[in-house]
Formats: structure tokens, sequence, C-alpha cells
């Protein structure tokens, strides 16, 4: 506990900490991938504790799980398991997609980030995938990550994950109002529990 801590403050006092980056998934938006992970992969799920809906809602699949998280001192830029694994689910920090997505091709392994569709409308964005692989689950709602209405879609960006290149997927609920279900994952304020 003492050395997560050691590694958060330092984290924090960093200057790389940044509130849109500290929302975590909640079990709605998971649910929506995992019925397209081959459940014999083990998984690393980067942006992850192991409370977090994309560690427990994999295993249940019966996959093997490695989660890290910069918390711990295992930032996603320079860090990677040394247990092999086949493929990358997560939530990466919303104000380092681009960094995450150029990684994700570096390692080339399957993978599939939860990402705001608004991106698309990125002209860097936009370049970066001339000439690579990429598929989409989109999901029917704007997925609420805090209880209040969501402003704009998030869904699964992919790479080797999914049978088709564009596909939707219906979700029951937003996860707003009286729907709402705050994710099991702990953030900063209560890291420590």
């Amino acid at each position: 506990m003492e050395y997560k801590q050691e590694h958060m403050s330092k984290w924090l006092s960093t200057g790389k900490f940044n509130e849109k980056d500290e929302y975590y998934t909640p079990e709605c938006l998971v649910k929506a991938i995992i019925p397209f992970v081959n459940p014999k992969w083990t998984v690393w799920c980067p942006f992850d504790t192991e409370d977090s809906e994309f560690v427990i809602n994999l295993r249940e699949n019966g996959n093997a799980v490695l989660f890290s998280h910069i918390w711990n001192g295992q930032d996603f830029f320079t860090y990677e398991p040394d247990i092999p694994y086949d493929a990358i689910i997560s939530n990466p920090p919303f104000t380092r997609k681009l960094e995450v997505l150029k990684r994700l091709y570096e390692l080339g392994k399957p993978f599939a980030m939860v990402l705001g569709l608004p991106i698309l409308n990125y002209q860097e964005v936009g370049e970066f995938f001339l000439n690579k692989k990429l598929q989409l689950l989109i999901v029917d709602k704007k997925v609420s990550f805090d209880g209040n209405t969501a402003s704009f879609n998030n869904s699964f960006f992919c790479n080797g994950i999914l049978p088709q290149d564009l596909m939707f997927a219906h979700l029951e609920n937003n996860n707003s109002g009286k729907n709402f279900k705050p994710s099991r994952m702990k953030g900063i304020a209560n890291a420590e529990n």
C-alpha cells in the first residue's frame, strides 16, 4: 500500500495528472466488448486495478487477466508485462489518446480501447489512422461514467478483436439517473482503501 501511495504521489506531482483522465468505465459499457473476446486469451488491462470492471468482467468471461496502473509505477508508455499476453483492453487516459494509439500499434497485439467517437473529427487522429487497420464497436447510447448525462458517445476502437470492421451494440440503458451504477474501480480519493 505504501508503494502504491508513493507512486501515486510522484504521478500527481509530475503535472501529468489530468482530471479528464480519471473516469472509470461502467460495467454496462465493458459488457459490450466481452462477447468478442476469446475466453482463451490472456488480456492485459494497462490502465486498470484489480477492481476495474474490465478485470472483473474479463475474468468472469474465463480470461486470464494482467492489469497494471500508473499508480503502481507501471506506466503504459514504458511498461509491458513479463508474462505473454494475447490482447490489450481498457479505457486509456482521455488526454493521451493519440499517444496510447501509437503505442498500441507499436506493440502489435489485438486491442480494444474505449474512446470518444468525436475524436474521429480530429485532424491528427484522422491522419494517424491512414493506412492502419481500425475496427469500431459503436454502442447505441451515450454512456455516463459519473451518473450525469454524457455529452458524447464513447465506444470501442479496436484492431484484431471484432469479426467485422464496423459493428454496433445495444445497451439496456445509458448508466445515468436511476440507472446509474458506478464502476467498482476505486479512484484517487479512495485509492488507499
